[in-house]
């Protein structure tokens, strides 16, 4: 077979050149025959080998062509990163300018709004205005209609009122008399009872009176006893004293007279 390797193929040379006296085993025949239609010939070999090796050169070739690619594709990428930054740059101004231009286009299409907006209000409450004088009319209208119907339901209860109030005049007339008949009556009772309760008073009042009299002048002539001999003392005071400063003594003296 083709897949058989060629130290193997080398044994089995060996054994078909073995001397012919030793008996060679069918199995080593149908070895031999096998190898015969499977030998390999150097040119293959050597053509194997030179494959193996441009193989291996064309590997290593590779590899450097991939290191050079690789360090040429780092370039490029720090250059597609340095050209990206810079697009970002000017991607950033540009969305900066647009945004300034929108936002003035926003500004004004927001004045033109408010504008619009004031309007349509200025419409919306003039209609407002309008609905409300209807409005107004039809209330003013109809508290009319209900002020009618208030008085007349007042009239009715004004005369039921009056009615009722005649009755009960009436009646409290009536029972006013009655009251002050019983009034009257109690009246009479009592002023003779006050009559009676103020005769004895004033009789408790006259002696009451009289002996107060008689206590108040035993006190004013006590009074004037006490007084009389005070001015006495008084007076005979200011005499020693009058003395005592013609001798020339001090008017600080204290003097006292004995009665």
């Amino acid at each position: 077979m083709k897949s058989l390797k060629f130290k193997n193929l080398t044994v089995l040379q060996t054994l078909l050149t073995m001397s012919a006296t030793y008996s060679t085993p069918k199995f080593m025949a149908s070895l031999a025959k096998l190898a015969k239609e499977n030998r390999v010939s150097n040119k293959e070999v050597n053509a194997k080998k030179a494959a193996k090796a441009k193989r291996a050169k064309d590997i290593q070739r590779q590899h450097k062509i991939a290191a050079k690619m690789d360090k040429e594709l780092t370039k490029l990428e720090k250059i597609a990163a340095k050209e990206e930054a810079k697009q970002a740059k000017i991607e950033e101004k540009e969305e900066a300018k647009q945004a300034k231009i929108e936002a003035k286009e926003a500004a004004k299409q927001a004045k033109i709004e408010a504008k619009e907006a004031a309007k349509q209000a200025k419409i919306e409450a003039k209609e407002e205005a309008k609905q409300a004088k209807i409005e107004a009319k039809e209330a003013a209208k109809q508290a009319k209609i209900e002020a009618k119907e208030e008085a007349k339901q007042a009239k009715i209860e004004a005369k039921e009122a009056a009615k009722q109030a005649k009755i009960e005049e009436k009646e409290a007339a009536k029972h006013a008399k009655a009251e002050e008949k019983e009034a009257a009556k109690q009246a009479k009772i009592e002023e003779k009872a006050e009559e009676k309760a103020a005769a004895k008073l004033v009789k408790e009042a006259e002696k009451a009176a009289a002996k107060l009299a008689k206590n108040t002048e035993k006190a004013e002539k006590k009074a004037a006893a006490k007084l009389a001999k005070e001015a006495k003392n008084e007076e005979r005071t200011d005499i020693i004293r009058t003395i005592c400063e013609n001798l020339g003594q001090s008017s600080n003296v204290s003097v006292e007279v004995t009665a």
